[in-house]
């Protein structure tokens, strides 16, 4: 009998972040600030991330959930890793990353409080921003004017990221199902913290903006604002799109690869040149 593997591997990486213009998004402050926003998430959201199903693996019996769980681990933590590394820039580039990371780390405080300081609840917390990572990668992938406007220096590492991202987009959702639904109370507990995720992570998102755009002294530049604020929220915005998606994830049948990304993987892991 041949021995398990992951459905997915681990990819070391070292990018470096030395020669990144400062709007590296289309040459635009907002744009630029609003995936700044999101690395500054990184971090410590990976970090938690991790935690949250590193907690409950060893309740796992299924040999192959085992295997991804490890693998999940790895990608997760390199994501840490290497977006720590471009947090860093940024700061060396004028940016107080280091007070979004901490306003990052007061939102995950929320985990803290009575009603979310479980295993349980750190497990539904990480499937639901696991849902928000998987399909925001995705739109971002299916988006190649979005992928091109990206200054070449940061190109790979946001393509690598979001291949990955879709890669182990079910890992925590499949050990969440696996440890406590059918059970209908356990799945309305999953909706109720979604619903609080949703409301935490947009707040968090554009209150970031704001302050890099404060911090970039381009708070008045309203032809910046009225582009990005349509790239992300018009008609055919990234945020707009992928509405449906987040819809999905409230259907009691659900499942993250029903939204079928493997067409996706196969087309940009052949065009950053990785297996």
């Amino acid at each position: 009998m041949s021995a398990v593997t992951a459905s997915f591997p681990v990819r070391r990486q070292d990018f470096g972040f030395e020669d990144v213009p400062r709007h590296w998004v289309d040459s635009d402050p907002f744009m630029t600030h609003m995936f700044n926003a999101l690395s500054a998430l990184f971090p410590d959201g990976e970090r938690f991330f991790v935690a949250s199903v590193r907690a409950v693996r060893e309740q796992i019996q299924d040999p192959q959930l085992q295997k991804d769980i490890g693998a999940f681990i790895g990608q997760e933590a390199m994501h840490a890793k290497e977006h720590g590394n471009f947090n860093e820039g940024a700061i060396r580039q004028g940016f107080d990353i280091k007070k979004l990371e901490g306003w990052t780390r007061g939102f995950l405080a929320a985990k803290d409080l009575p009603l979310l300081n479980s295993k349980w609840a750190h497990l539904a917390a990480t499937v639901a921003l696991e849902h928000f990572t998987g399909i925001l990668s995705a739109q971002l992938l299916k988006r190649e004017d979005l992928v091109e406007a990206i200054h070449p220096s940061m190109r790979t590492l946001w393509a690598w990221h979001c291949i990955e991202e879709n890669e182990h987009k079910a890992v925590a959702f499949d050990t969440y199902r696996q440890l406590y639904e059918p059970d209908i109370t356990d799945y309305a507990l999953r909706m109720g913290v979604m619903a609080l995720i949703t409301v935490l992570i947009m707040v968090a998102i554009h209150a970031f903006v704001i302050e890099l755009m404060r911090e970039d002294r381009q708070l008045t530049n309203l032809r910046s604002w009225v582009s990005g604020l349509n790239r992300f929220w018009g008609r055919r915005g990234m945020f707009t799109a992928i509405i449906p998606e987040y819809l999905d994830y409230f259907k009691p049948d659900f499942h993250p690869w029903q939204h079928d990304t493997s067409f996706l993987l196969r087309k940009w892991r052949k065009e950053i040149g990785v297996a």
